[in-house]
């Protein structure tokens, strides 16, 4: 059975899991714990990530991870080797430290972060053995940091996990609904993973044929290579949008304007930049990270007829993106 694909695009979403090999320990004591969290937060500083979410067992850890860059195998390798060779030098250990090669399961937006978060936060207190009473007494993870503002670490971007929440549901007091939430599901523990999809993907049907086709772009014998996508601009996509539409993309800031080509815009936007939801908004004249979805909601509609794909395709050429495409 092939592997899942290893999919890296700007602005892409990951779940990350990784195991000791044979189940061996990644951990015995503190300073393990310090050295391996320091390793991430030096590979925040190096490749820009966006940490969400992480908690760190004995013997396998769980990360959510946003990469504005396309540079998840290469921070990967970085963050992972260079506590490998740190473990056998400090242990005077030789062989694999790591089962394997990691997970890297994509996810398609930000909706879907608490439900991920809660699941990596309650690690620590599920299964047969639980390791304290409450997800907020264990040190190695984010979630104190979420609990308590004393209890932040710089390079989480706690601001970034709570942000499409409170644009779907508003609100002002975002930790306290998710420190709720995530004390909700202590005694009944959700499995996301029962709902993802191909084994590699959390989101939608669309997002798992979207990553399908980045995927098959990109084949060897059947099995699917990585994939690096050009990083590109959300102004310039509007600018190109506007030009193939013969409009200014100046339009497209106006609430509910009805300029030709916003909707695919926004679309484009989503597929290609690292922007987020809040961080479009502006850009469309909105202020609600649903809204957005919205548009590209329309702008799939729409790319049903030949025509828009046409379009699609003529835009995506222009900016010099000619990686899948498919609508």
């Amino acid at each position: 059975m092939p592997r899942p694909p290893r999919i890296q695009f700007p602005g892409a979403i990951y779940h990350v899991i990784t195991r000791g090999d044979g189940r061996r320990t990644l951990f015995h004591d503190q300073g393990h714990y310090d050295r391996f969290t320091k390793g991430l937060a030096d590979e925040v500083e190096r490749s820009q990530w966006k940490v969400l979410a992480f908690c760190w067992m004995p013997n396998h850890i769980h990360a959510l991870v946003q990469t504005p860059l396309p540079n998840l195998a290469s921070g990967m390798q970085h963050w992972l080797s260079g506590y490998a060779n740190w473990y056998a030098k400090r242990n005077q250990r030789t062989g694999h430290l790591f089962q394997g090669r990691y997970k890297a399961l994509l996810v398609e937006d930000g909706g879907y972060f608490w439900t991920l978060s809660r699941y990596i936060h309650l690690n620590c207190v599920s299964g047969t053995r639980p390791l304290v009473d409450h997800p907020e007494s264990w040190p190695h993870s984010s979630y104190p940091g979420y609990c308590r503002k004393s209890n932040r670490l710089p390079w989480v971007a706690y601001d970034d996990h709570h942000a499409y929440w409170q644009g779907q549901n508003g609100g002002k007091n975002a930790t306290a609904a998710y420190r709720k939430y995530v004390e909700e599901g202590i005694d009944c523990i959700e499995d996301p993973f029962k709902t993802h999809l191909r084994e590699w993907v959390f989101g939608s049907a669309d997002f798992l044929n979207r990553m399908i086709a980045l995927a098959g772009d990109g084949t060897e014998n059947g099995t699917p290579r990585n994939r690096k996508l050009r990083r590109v601009e959300p102004q310039s996509i509007l600018d190109a949008t506007a030009k193939e539409f013969g409009c200014d993309a100046s339009e497209y800031a106006v609430y509910r304007s009805g300029a030709p080509g916003r909707a695919l815009a926004a679309w484009l936007c989503r597929r290609w930049t690292s922007a987020t939801l809040p961080e479009l908004g502006p850009l469309f004249g909105l202020s609600g990270t649903g809204s957005v979805s919205n548009l590209t909601r329309t702008a799939e509609v729409q790319l049903k007829k030949r025509a828009m794909i046409i379009r699609k395709q003529t835009i995506e050429t222009e900016l010099g993106l000619n990686i899948g495409n498919k609508a």
